[in-house]
């Protein structure tokens, strides 16, 4: 079998296979990617403060509540005529009322701490937006710049692809098909020449078996690599 047009159609092949290898591993397109998923992470804790802001917030409604009830009970304590009052219920009335003051002490400093907490939360809240702007930033920057990298190769890769497409009329219909497939794969090279009876991709040595089967049909596909071995 004449291998000299595929491996024409290969070596051509290759200098686009590096323009797609380059653009695949473009820095621009790492950072935008990085940025990206910053933003999508500082978008999901925002939430997560939004939330916890709001339970935050019901907490302090209720026990803003709860301490104008305790407020309004003392109110009543203290508006009462002490004169009319017997030993006993003035003792029992100043026996409640300290106790709804050490209530209303223990409000007090449950809603210090919630204020704190949601001054905490609405920081960090601040924080996070700031980071998602700061990474969208980046994002955008690195979007347009990898953008402007792939355009920029776009005409070498039309122009190569048009030769393929020439090169391709001239090389069996089984072998590209076959070439092609792993070639979209992502498997380059394709076609790899048998080296000290191993393959030229993998360089995993071949079973004797296979050794024949190359010989006899000229081709083999490499179990390990999926590459096509062909015999020089």
């Amino acid at each position: 079998m004449d291998f000299t047009q595929i491996l024409n159609y290969q070596n051509l092949d290759r200098e686009l296979y590096n323009i797609e290898r380059q653009i695949r591993s473009n820095e621009n397109k790492r950072k935008a990617e990085e940025m990206h998923e910053s933003m999508r992470a500082a978008q999901e804790k925002s939430l997560q403060l939004e939330k916890k802001a709001g339970v935050l917030l019901a907490d302090i409604e209720k026990m803003k509540k709860q301490f104008q009830i305790q407020q309004d009970k003392i109110n009543e304590f203290m508006s009462k005529d002490l004169s009319k009052m017997s030993s006993a219920e003035i003792a029992k009335l100043t026996t409640l009322k300290d106790k709804l003051s050490q209530n209303l002490v223990i409000l007090d400093k449950n809603l210090t701490a919630l204020a704190e907490n949601i001054n905490a939360v609405l920081a960090e809240f601040n924080k996070t937006i700031k980071t998602f702007n700061s990474a969208k930033a980046q994002y955008n920057a690195s979007k347009t710049a990898y953008e402007k990298d792939v355009e920029s190769v776009e005409s070498k890769k039309d122009e190569l692809a048009k030769k393929l497409a020439v090169l391709a009329k001239t090389v069996d219909s089984k072998l590209m098909d076959a070439y092609q497939k792993r070639r979209h794969e992502n498997i380059f090279p394709v076609i790899v020449p048998l080296r000290n009876n191993s393959c030229g991709g993998c360089h995993i040595e071949l079973p004797y078996a296979n050794i024949s089967k190359l010989e006899s049909e000229g081709i083999l596909s490499c179990e390990h690599c999926r590459r096509i071995i062909y015999k020089d």
